[in-house]
């Protein structure tokens, strides 16, 4: 197959779908099939592919119709099979690229819930002109139904995967990583990592440590990421005096998640976050907010532990519970290991996609009837 990528992202602090396409491209490469990356000039993601040596078109510029002209001469230069866009600005763009002779299938990925929305006449106008959304647990696909975005055929769920090779090697490094981050033997090493963003919960999470704190003498928090919302996690962080420390954006996060004891994802909004299943990757017990897929990624009580969003209670006691519980912990963190090996590696991924992209390069347009 020949596949066209569309991602106009250009934030330093990118996340979980522009990682999917750089896996997802350099994966279905090796299995002989042919990707282009499309997004804007100097977007630090688009470098990355870059150096991965994947095909990219870094030209994505200018006013609303140079770029939809630009997306159209990119689908006439490639003639892909099947055009996968983030977001629905993007996917506008493909479709009317299409209409203009670009050719080719339409699929957007859908990181996130309410990317699309009921009453909203442009996502209605957006959904009947591509030809599959694609998501990324079966509680998404439930949630756009809910939404007027059906049929529950047009939504192919797609779990992602995780390199697990590249976790297990980074084992050899928590020794390393943990005298970097000063940490002593006996200190309990508590992290999260992501986007700092409202959707990733870290207010809710620094209000738990200030619940907990007292009942984690031996403990400390590290944040792996940036983002927009940075500042207001810095003034969060003062409070606690010491308790957390922001490490920034990282390019080891299998080394750093190595080198913690427990791991925390207080997401308020997310859809089977990649964050949890690097986490479990890497062998560590994780304690997870029950957003959409969360619970399809763990089982709760045995692969991890689940708590209600925004529960900052539930998280507090959560983290305290699993602190004092090393033998759980250990338990915990090789059935998550497990859990991945079984569902969400890196190759398991790349069948679901072939599968999914063929299936929509095959058929004729969905989404004119509804």
């Amino acid at each position: 197959m020949r596949l066209l990528f569309i991602n106009l992202n250009r934030s330093p602090a990118y996340g979980g779908i522009e990682r999917w396409m750089l896996d997802v491209a350099h994966g279905l490469e090796a299995r002989g099939h042919e990707t282009v990356l499309v997004g804007r000039p100097k977007a630090p993601w688009m470098a990355v592919a870059t150096r991965m040596g994947l095909r990219v078109r870094d030209d994505h510029r200018g006013p609303w119709i140079t770029r939809v002209l630009r997306v159209r001469a990119a689908m006439r230069a490639e003639r892909p099979d099947v055009v996968i866009v983030k977001a629905a600005k993007a996917a506008r763009m493909a479709v009317w690229g299409r209409a203009l002779g670009g050719g080719s299938r339409v699929a957007m990925i859908f990181g996130l819930t309410h990317e699309m929305r009921r009453g909203r006449w442009i996502h209605h106008y957006t959904w009947r002109r591509i030809d599959a959304g694609i998501v990324l647990a079966h509680g998404a696909a439930r949630w756009y139904v809910d939404e007027g975005f059906g049929p529950l055929e047009k939504l192919p769920v797609l779990w992602k995967g995780v390199d697990l090779a590249r976790f297990d090697a980074a084992q050899t490094r928590r020794d390393e990583v943990r005298a970097e981050l000063g940490l002593t033997p006996d200190t309990l090493a508590i992290g999260t990592v992501g986007r700092i963003t409202w959707q990733k919960g870290l207010e809710d999470l620094m209000d738990a440590l200030a619940l907990a704190r007292e009942r984690l003498p031996r403990a400390r928090v590290f944040i792996a990421g940036g983002g927009r919302d940075a500042a207001l996690v810095e003034e969060a962080v003062a409070r606690l005096g010491g308790l957390v420390t922001l490490l920034g954006q990282r390019n080891d996060i299998p080394a750093v998640l190595a080198a913690l004891d427990l791991v925390v994802v207080p997401s308020r909004r997310e859809v089977m976050s990649q964050a949890t299943l690097e986490a479990m990757a890497a062998g560590r017990a994780v304690l997870s907010t029950a957003t959409v897929g969360a619970d399809e990624a763990i089982e709760d009580g045995t692969s991890g532990v689940l708590v209600p969003v925004g529960d900052r209670q539930a998280i507090a006691d959560g983290l305290v519970a699993l602190a004092h519980d090393p033998e759980r912990r250990a338990a915990l963190g090789a059935a998550a290991r497990h859990r991945i090996a079984e569902q969400f590696t890196v190759e398991h991924m790349l069948d679901r996609c072939e599968d999914i992209f063929a299936r929509v390069a095959a058929q004729s347009p969905l989404a004119r009837e509804r």
